[in-house]
């Protein structure tokens, strides 16, 4: 009686699966056959498509610098009004942290805090900061350009590393006292002037 019971629950299960088979095919044929009715269409002008997410960019942009303690840097970037009114717009800075959330010894501070612009107009604003007591690590900030209502983000990242600088050795000054020529040179090179 055991085996019977088995038996008759293999053959529903091979039942159920072949009218699932049949009823999936009968479907992918219907569906494939039946015009502007394919859900994975990827088409623009999809009327039984889902909408498309369509959010606005984090950040408008990013701006990078690296530079090196103690250095004072200025960083230039430029607002431009693409709109077919005159907009004035707020420049603002978040507080520039480490990647560990600390905050940086020196502020950086924005020479503007405001443009106004006519359509298509654009201006230069500067950001300056000075690197004294910086580490040797990365540091990130938003700047901030709001007109009215809502923040519009670029974000600045700065790496302050160590880097080598160019090396010059200056000749001994013996050297220049010597004026001794022998008739072989073509050319005199003058001594420099003393201040």
């Amino acid at each position: 009686m055991n085996t019977n019971n088995n038996f008759k629950i293999n053959d529903f299960r091979n039942l159920f699966e072949s009218y699932m088979n049949m009823y999936k095919n009968v479907i992918d044929i219907g569906l494939k056959n039946t015009p502007n009715f394919n859900l994975l269409n990827s088409s623009e002008n999809c009327d039984s498509c889902p909408p498309k997410e369509t959010c606005p960019p984090k950040y408008l942009g990013r701006i990078h610098r690296q530079a090196m303690k103690n250095e004072i840097i200025i960083i230039p970037f430029t607002v431009k009004n693409t709109c077919s009114i005159t907009k004035t717009y707020r420049i603002g800075i978040r507080e520039l942290k480490d990647l560990d959330g600390n905050l940086a010894p020196e502020q950086p501070v924005l020479k503007k805090r405001k443009v106004i612009l006519a359509p298509n107009q654009s201006e230069r604003v500067f950001m300056e900061i000075n690197l004294t007591g910086f580490n040797d690590t990365n540091y990130q900030a938003e700047i901030v350009i709001r007109e009215n209502e809502y923040n519009q983000n670029i974000l600045f990242t700065l790496s302050v590393q160590d880097y080598d600088a160019a090396v010059f050795s200056p000749i001994d000054e013996a050297k220049y006292k010597r004026k001794w020529q022998s008739w072989k040179s073509h050319f005199y090179c003058d001594s420099p002037k003393r201040n």
